[in-house]
């Protein structure tokens, strides 16, 4: 990192002094142990560690398909690529929040059934574009540079700030929680007052089609005709879905409890695109949050695929 910010090849000290980077060091690895027993031959290790030359340490696991050393606690793999030719297992890497946190909810949104280890892996495979050490997928902005040496030019921080752990989104969201337990005050306005009133239920639920999530509580929170009129049958989720699908602490918040809570969650929603959008030209974004809509992005490329081979040999049994 370059402390003064003056060095177009360095990340800026400013920008990561007062963040945990300890998250880069966790990783874990899918693979494939040809001579395991049964059918499913996959793994899938935590606690491991990268090391030069595209080498990975593993640490041991209760895994009877972990390939198996006795002359060491840590067992040595390589990632994407035997380069060295010196026979060591391909794995795939992933850092443990990725994998864990974001992957793995991003899979389950469409196929919520136990992931398949063995067709992720199929889906690596096909996606291993040699020589390059990533797969051939879309890594949004800023985009990584496809070469083992990490670069690290100045603008493009948030490509290692933490995309779980995100201190300025759990201080907004901790004014929504705070709100959850208070008890929901007398509305101001009386009933005669807004003009939401004379419109019949139908109406109102075609205006709630029409808005986007942000919105919709904005609207239920200025108006108690509308606070009090439900939402259309999954209208809500389904939105959520389609707008914010990678800010999963929203999604379990009751945010219709109260025309507060509508108010304050509408307040982290209306400009959610802004906050968690990368660009180059400044810093007014919430570096976590944009890297973790990133890494999304890219973990939907990787569902759709996963999700064409769950159904191909679905079909392919039937």
């Amino acid at each position: 990192m370059d402390p003064e910010g003056t060095d177009k090849d360095y990340y800026r000290y400013e920008v990561l002094r007062d963040c945990n980077l300890e998250w880069l060091d966790k990783v874990c690895v899918l693979g494939i142990n040809d001579e395991a027993h049964g059918n499913d031959k996959s793994f899938l290790t935590d606690d491991g560690r990268y090391w030069d030359y595209g080498q990975v340490y593993v640490s041991r696991v209760d895994d009877p398909n972990l390939p198996w050393r006795d002359d060491d606690d840590d067992i040595p793999m390589t990632a994407y690529h035997d380069f060295s030719e010196i026979g060591l297992p391909c794995v795939f890497p992933f850092h443990a929040n990725c994998y864990h946190d974001i992957l793995r909810r991003c899979l389950r949104q469409e196929s919520p059934e136990r992931i398949k280890k063995a067709v992720l892996f199929d889906v690596f495979e096909n996606l291993n574009g040699d020589p390059y050490v990533r797969l051939q997928l879309n890594y949004g902005e800023p985009e990584p540079l496809a070469e083992q040496v990490w670069h690290h030019p100045q603008g493009q921080e948030s490509l290692v700030v933490n995309p779980v752990a995100i201190p300025q989104l759990e201080s907004e969201l901790d004014v929504i929680t705070k709100s959850l337990s208070k008890k929901a005050a007398p509305s101001r306005h009386s009933r005669s007052e807004d003009i939401f009133n004379t419109l019949p239920f139908e109406l109102r639920h075609e205006i709630f089609k029409l808005l986007p999530a942000g919105s919709i509580l904005a609207l239920k929170a200025a108006s108690l005709a509308m606070h009090s009129t439900a939402l259309p049958r999954d209208l809500w989720k389904r939105t959520l879905m389609s707008e914010i699908p990678w800010l999963w602490e929203v999604h379990d918040i009751d945010a219709f409890q109260s025309q507060e809570v509508e108010g304050n969650t509408s307040k982290l929603l209306l400009d959610i695109q802004k906050k968690s959008q990368y660009t180059s030209e400044n810093d007014d974004y919430i570096f976590g949050l944009a890297n973790r809509r990133r890494i999304w992005g890219v973990c939907e490329q990787i569902r759709s695929r996963y999700l064409e081979k769950l159904n191909g040999i679905s079909n392919a049994e039937s």
